[in-house]
């Protein structure tokens, strides 16, 4: 199976190596079979069964550190995608998702996050399921030179896991009839749509509420956005 990208699933997803075993840690592989079907595993089942290697491909959970025992973190919770690659692929990939698919209902200054350049490349990658080292590099050079660091890869891949996060909580809060919850969560995401980020404070009153995440999550630190 061809590897996609690794990102954030609903943290009961199985395994395709493992039945019965549930992604807890709410980030998988995306896997693609002969028939177009999409598969889900962790690192293991990636290596096993990708015909691509996984360090060829966006790491879109980047931004949510998930903790191992004793408080360590765990996984690759480092920088930029595609940071132990030398190849920009990865990253411009990653970039390419976030501003065109993934966060396509967000909005800066009133105005989408889509940008029509980008649009031909992403465009270019569904068709293909690939772009060229020198496509990557472009894609990346606009990504340096964004005119706020809201629209940087860092800190989109920062409010995708913020999204994510919020999208869990409120729906445990909603299992539980959390009426207060459930309108806090909410105006969260919003102004996250509206702003690609969230103030000091909301950061902080979001702690009252992700206590109702099951533990691998509520346990996972997520980064900070960028000023």
């Amino acid at each position: 199976m061809r590897i996609l990208k690794k990102d954030f699933v609903n943290e009961n997803t199985e395994s395709y190596c493992s039945k019965g075993h549930r992604l807890s840690s709410g980030t998988a592989y995306y896997m693609q079979d002969e028939n177009g079907d999409i598969h889900y595993g962790g690192t293991h089942c990636a290596k096993t069964l990708g015909v691509n290697d996984i360090k060829s491909v966006p790491d879109l959970t980047k931004s949510l550190v998930a903790l191992g025992k004793n408080g360590q973190s765990g996984g690759s919770g480092g920088g930029n995608t595609g940071e132990t690659n030398s190849s920009q692929i990865p990253a411009a990939i990653g970039y390419l998702l976030l501003r065109e698919e993934l966060l396509s209902d967000f909005r800066y200054n009133g105005r989408s996050l889509s940008y029509h350049v980008l649009n031909r490349f992403y465009q270019d990658y569904i068709r293909t399921g690939t772009i060229s080292e020198g496509d990557a590099g472009y894609i990346m050079n606009i990504e340096a030179k964004v005119f706020s660091p809201k629209l940087s890869l860092a800190n989109l891949a920062t409010c995708h896991a913020y999204a994510f996060i919020l999208d869990r909580t409120y729906a445990y809060l909603e299992e539980q009839d959390k009426q207060g919850g459930m309108e806090f969560i909410s105006s969260l995401k919003q102004y996250l749509s509206r702003h690609c980020t969230l103030q000091p404070a909301q950061v902080e009153g979001l702690k009252n509420w992700i206590q109702y995440l099951p533990e691998d999550l509520r346990k996972a630190k997520l980064k900070s956005f960028k000023a």
